[in-house]
């Protein structure tokens, strides 16, 4: 199958902007980080700090390889794997009623101690995300890239960031939407 070059350099664009902030928030603070990912109680105590490392060094070459040609298969396959594993935990402990956790999420709208805690949007922005990585796995079409198509590709990449940035305050704010209500 092949898609429209103009929607796989959105794919492209998009995703690897939203990995790679999210791996760049998460190298920076991973401290952090490793306390979110060890309140889902999934893995063992001992591996929480050298998994949460490995996740961002993913997300971050994920973020690197889609832009790539020869690359963008197997780093949309990897960043679909993790999408998967972050979909997975999210479910299990929403499932165990475990919401009053970090989701140790990148989000733009967080601030000081704020923290996103997990919710059913989690999971819909990780469905999402996979949604619009999809297209990456398949190649382009051999339709000739016009000049008109540069500017829908910045356009459309300028939305993308945008609904991701109106989810990510969202998330973030409702924890001071919850205090207010307290």
């Amino acid at each position: 199958m092949e898609i429209d070059p103009v929607f796989l350099r959105t794919s492209q664009g998009a995703v690897a902007i939203v990995f790679g902030a999210a791996a760049v928030a998460k190298l920076l603070d991973l401290e952090r980080f490793e306390q979110a990912l060890g309140s889902y109680g999934l893995v063992p105590s001992m591996l929480v700090g050298p998994l949460a490392l490995a996740i961002a060094l993913l997300e971050l070459a994920v973020a690197a390889a889609l832009p790539v040609d020869a690359a963008r298969q197997l780093a949309a396959t990897t960043g679909l794997a993790l999408l998967t594993v972050f979909f997975a935990a999210m479910a299990i402990n929403l499932a165990r009623g475990n919401r009053d956790i970090d989701c140790g999420c990148w989000a733009f709208g967080q601030k000081g101690d704020a923290r996103a805690r997990l919710s059913g949007w989690h999971l819909g922005r990780a469905a999402l995300l996979a949604a619009l990585l999809s297209p990456c796995l398949f190649e382009p079409s051999a339709r000739g890239v016009v000049w008109v198509d540069y500017f829908t590709v910045a356009g459309s990449l300028a939305i993308a960031g945008g609904v991701f940035f109106a989810i990510d305050l969202l998330l973030a704010n409702g924890v001071a939407v919850q205090k207010l209500r307290s």
